[in-house]
């Protein structure tokens, strides 16, 4: 049930955990007339965020801020799950929102941000992709939040993925970078074909009106959901766990009975938007352009990112500056669950720790954090 309880996680269902370390504080950034990639334009662009802990600015300009991206249809708060935060947040952990000032903001189309649904523009919403969302992010920090500099920048899943457009754009705001569940590579191949067909199942139901329903098209968005849930479920778990056709059966009839039971949550005109916007990725010509020590995680079990194909050994390689780099595959295992075991920081957190003490600030700023 990984997939089921990452699904109600990102849409801000019923799966809360107890508060860390700090409480989480919402807040509201509105950019006035902000121009998006392909040059249409909205009047207001608001952008949703929690942070936890307290910016702490340092006489060299460095900060104690640490931007943590979510993945494609999810938000902020799917980052304080208790197997993410629980491992990271609280007071003695590597991320200590004690000690760091942790944003988790909703990218553009996610969450409470402006997207298709919540400004009633439906299909006519701007068509964004990850450029226009990490453009928004950064004004967020700079212009919002007083952060021009940041100790980290991380993200998981298509955060991932702008983690490494973050330093490629903006290759000195970090001390650091770490990618997870992710590749720095366009999106083609196989992970473009369930994309694409994710989204022209929805498009081509005759429910979905251009746009203009007013109830979700149920067969396609039980369609869709049941691709993703097979993209996003790893091999290994599933045979595992449902290691029989009547369990297998179970599940799935469990799955679409969740979907059908929160089916306005899974607004299919956000869905199309959010799993398009990956259109133009395609961050593998600038790695050069990255400055700063990078980690970047994948599990084996990842159907979306298969490691077989080599793309991440690559990228460090041949494509990012000798001895920036550092690509981690973690092996399939019982702690593993496909693309999803992103959410488990116990299953990388030790990268992390290595990371943060190869790019350790100096001495008089650690005592002052």
């Amino acid at each position: 049930m990984k997939f089921l309880i990452q699904l109600c996680l990102a849409i801000g269902l019923s799966f809360a955990h107890a508060q860390n370390a700090t409480t989480p504080i919402p807040g509201l950034f509105s950019i006035s007339n902000f121009t998006f990639a392909s040059g249409e334009t909205l009047d207001t662009l608001d952008i949703h965020y929690k942070t936890l802990g307290k910016l702490r600015v340092f006489e060299d300009g460095r900060t104690n801020a640490v931007h943590i991206m979510h993945g494609s249809t999810g938000q902020g708060a799917q980052l304080l799950d208790e197997a993410f935060a629980d491992t990271l947040f609280q007071k003695g952990q590597l991320l200590d929102a004690e000690k760091y000032y942790i944003i988790l903001r909703d990218g553009i189309g996610h969450g409470n941000s402006s997207g298709p649904r919540n400004t009633g523009l439906r299909a006519k919403f701007p068509s964004y992709n990850y450029h226009d969302m990490v453009e928004a992010d950064h004004r967020l920090l700079t212009e919002h939040l007083g952060v021009n500099h940041t100790r980290l920048v991380m993200g998981v899943s298509m955060g991932g993925m702008q983690t490494w457009m973050w330093g490629e754009m903006y290759p000195h705001f970090m001390d650091a970078l770490m990618p997870i569940a992710c590749l720095p590579v366009e999106i083609a191949g196989h992970n473009r074909l369930w994309r694409k067909t994710f989204i022209e199942l929805i498009r081509l139901d005759p429910d979905y009106l251009d746009g203009e329903y007013e109830t979700q098209p149920l067969v396609s968005l039980l369609g869709a959901m049941g691709l993703l849930q097979v993209m996003f479920e790893g091999q290994e778990y599933m045979q595992r766990e449902y290691p029989t056709r009547a369990a297998v059966d179970s599940f799935f009839e469990q799955s679409f009975a969740s979907v059908l039971e929160n089916a306005d949550a899974f607004d299919v005109n956000d869905q199309i938007y959010a799993w398009n916007s990956s259109w133009s990725y395609n961050p593998e010509p600038d790695l050069k352009n990255i400055r700063v020590p990078l980690t970047a995680v994948n599990t084996a079990d990842d159907l979306m990112n298969p490691p077989q194909l080599g793309f991440l050994e690559k990228a460090v390689e041949d494509g990012m500056r000798r001895g920036l780099g550092k690509a981690v595959i973690v092996p399939a295992s019982n702690e593993t669950y496909g693309h999803g075991s992103y959410i488990k920081a116990s299953l990388w957190v030790d990268e992390l720790e290595k990371l943060l003490d190869a790019t350790g600030i100096s001495e008089t700023t650690e005592k002052r954090l």
